[in-house]
């Protein structure tokens, strides 16, 4: 097996003449061989050889058994040691994390703490194949993507997996061949871990009623899958140069240049798009098809997305960004985002301003109001989610019954509007359409007429002072 690990970690280029390798040892059967294993192959490469031992004082007399096992063994082969120890229970609780979650990071911060004391170690690991069996799978019912199915890398950045072309019954045999003995941590046998019940139940039904190599095939495809993901990679990145215009808290993707990619590498690139707006938590392939579909949908639509994202059709494609945070809530009302999508009927605040939305049937039109602040629409007319929200570029406002369109920033200057009440001043937006400058100007295309079926009342509750009062439109 020394041969054969080896050749994988020459492979993968994990062990460097020079090198400092800082290898996490439990004291089970895995970490015992990493650690035999890297003691000859560090010898031979004239590297350095460090272990650390994280004690997660979760099992008593039986965690105090291994962290002394495990002094021991270092000492015996004269291999420089750490020992940490964390209370793993305490932060699960504290931090909203399962056990396993817990101890995974408190063992890597332990390896990164060392690494970094060693002037930027790499960190040795011992999963093997096995263990990446589960990974894949794991992440495979989980709903993950190719990157997941990947499993994990044998190399990346300062980690490395030694042992990832083994499977668990080689390590033992090959222990128990040179009479080295090894401690068992008695967690791993709960079938209450989701992957011990893909170790014990899953895997090990394949491997006696489909194949007796299914564990290795399974990790096989895995590294296949890698250099599949690290080429389609590469393909996304080149299109995100096309492709995509980063802005201060937003992302801009082209319509034109988007739609001239393979749709697998556009896909991903709005992956790419959304990761970099917040992570991929909760991001499901539906979302990432609603994204697609939006480039299809007229100017002004829009989607909320997982992780207080949004996106929105523009001219020129679509822009993904961060949703602003609610205003702060005033006398137990309803508070919303600066750009907000009402429910219609139904009334909201923001910034303190109440706006209320009513639909009447066409029978109330004899009774159209002459308000500043109350408004009457054809809500049939209108094309996309009605919008309260502040001036943005390519906004437009109809001026006369015959459709004609006036840019809003030209209608504001003819207004003779400052540009400090322009940033301020509240618009009704039917995507780019603007329905309402409220305390200035409504706009002709929305108008009631002979021909309207149901009618939107829209009243804004904030007094006389606000902006001037509305002129007809000729």
């Amino acid at each position: 097996m020394l041969d054969r690990v080896r050749a994988f970690t020459e492979k993968y280029q994990m062990i460097r003449p020079g090198d400092r390798i800082v290898a996490g040892i439990s004291g089970g059967a895995d970490s015992v061989c990493l650690l035999f294993l890297l003691k000859e192959l560090c010898g031979e490469k004239g590297a350095a050889l460090f272990a650390v031992h994280v004690n997660h004082c979760l099992r008593g007399a039986e965690a105090d058994g291994d962290e002394a096992y495990v002094r021991e063994l270092c000492g015996s082969l004269e291999v420089p040691l750490s020992v940490c120890s964390f209370d793993v229970q305490d932060r699960a609780k504290r931090e909203h994390l399962t056990l396993e979650e817990a101890g995974r990071l408190c063992r890597y911060e332990a390896f990164a703490e060392e690494a970094e004391r060693l002037g930027g170690a790499r960190i040795a690991v011992a999963h093997h194949a096995g263990d990446q069996a589960e990974t894949v799978l794991f992440q495979l019912f989980r709903g993950s993507g190719l990157k997941g199915l990947s499993g994990m890398s044998p190399a990346r950045d300062n980690i490395i997996r030694p042992l990832l072309c083994a499977e668990r019954e080689e390590i033992e045999t090959w222990l128990t061949g040179r009479g080295i003995a090894w401690r068992t941590d008695s967690t791993n046998l709960s079938m209450d871990y989701t992957r011990n019940r893909i170790r014990g139940d899953i895997l090990k039904t394949a491997r006696e009623s489909v194949n007796a190599k299914a564990i290795r095939h399974v990790a096989e495809a895995a590294a296949e899958l890698g250099e599949v993901e690290a080429f389609l990679e590469r393909k996304t990145a080149e299109a995100y140069r096309i492709c995509v215009r980063e802005e201060d808290g937003a992302r801009f993707v082209f319509t034109n240049a988007f739609s001239m990619q393979d749709p697998l590498i556009g896909s991903r690139l709005l992956r790419r798009c959304m990761a970099e707006l917040g992570g991929l938590k909760d991001v499901e392939r539906v979302h990432i098809e609603m994204l697609r579909e939006l480039f299809e949908k007229q100017t002004g639509s829009r989607m909320d997305l997982p992780g207080d994202r949004s996106a929105r059709r523009e001219y020129e494609g679509v822009r993904l960004s961060r949703s602003e945070k609610p205003a702060r809530q005033q006398d137990g009302e309803k508070t919303s985002p600066i750009s907000f999508c009402p429910e219609i009927p139904g009334s909201v605040t923001i910034r303190g301003q109440k706006w209320k939305f009513t639909l009447y049937p066409e029978e109330k039109i004899e009774i159209i109001p002459q308000k500043t602040y109350t408004k009457w629409f054809d809500y049939d007319i209108i094309n996309n989610t009605v919008e309260i929200r502040h001036r943005q570029a390519g906004d437009v406002l109809a001026i006369n019954k015959n459709g004609g369109t006036q840019r809003l920033k030209k209608y504001f200057i003819n207004e003779k509007i400052s540009q400090e009440e322009r940033e301020k001043v509240w618009l009704v937006a039917d995507g780019h359409d603007i329905m309402w400058v409220v305390g200035h100007r409504q706009s002709q295309r929305y108008q009631i007429t002979e021909s309207t079926k149901k009618i939107l009342e829209i009243h804004f509750c904030k007094g006389e002072n606000y902006g001037r009062d509305s002129k007809s439109i000729s």
